[in-house]
């Protein structure tokens, strides 16, 4: 149920003019929802949000998600910051935020994202000294930051 609630908590957070997200309702599964992947569990494992023209922010609930391995939501409008408790997601391996407006500092609790091997935050504003914190990121096989203000 916590998924379900998490999914929820994401889907209020973020503004769908286009209506892509119409398949999130209640009376369905999660499961069959757009951009959702599940596992013959029924637990979410991708979550590939791109190019939906979403705008809003990542709600700190994404974290209830716990065997995510992708979270992909790029080239939206999403602003605001990185949510913290994404740090949380340990199974998580590919994060692509890349082409959206997320700004002030990279969580520094992203760096307990050991398993991650793909981190692409092109194109935000976001800034922070980020050499030190992924050094931690041991598997980290992908790293793009290019793109506006990175300091």
């Amino acid at each position: 149920m916590a998924t379900y609630r998490a999914l929820l908590s994401l889907m209020s957070s973020l503004d769908d003019p286009d209506s892509r997200l119409s398949s999130w309702t209640p009376n369905t599964s999660h499961c069959t929802w757009a951009g959702v992947t599940c596992d013959s569990h029924n637990h979410v494992t991708s979550l590939d949000l791109s190019g939906l023209n979403l705008s809003g922010y990542l709600s700190p609930d994404i974290a209830f998600l716990v065997y995510l391995s992708n979270l992909t939501l790029a080239e939206n409008n999403l602003s605001g910051p990185i949510p913290p408790e994404i740090s949380a997601l340990s199974a998580l391996r590919l994060l692509n935020l890349s082409n959206n407006v997320f700004n002030r500092t990279f969580p520094p609790e992203l760096s307990n994202l050991t398993n991650l091997r793909v981190l692409d935050l092109y194109n935000n504003n976001l800034t922070s000294v980020l050499s030190v914190l992924v050094a931690h990121m041991t598997n980290l096989r992908h790293l793009h930051l290019g793109g506006r203000k990175f300091s």
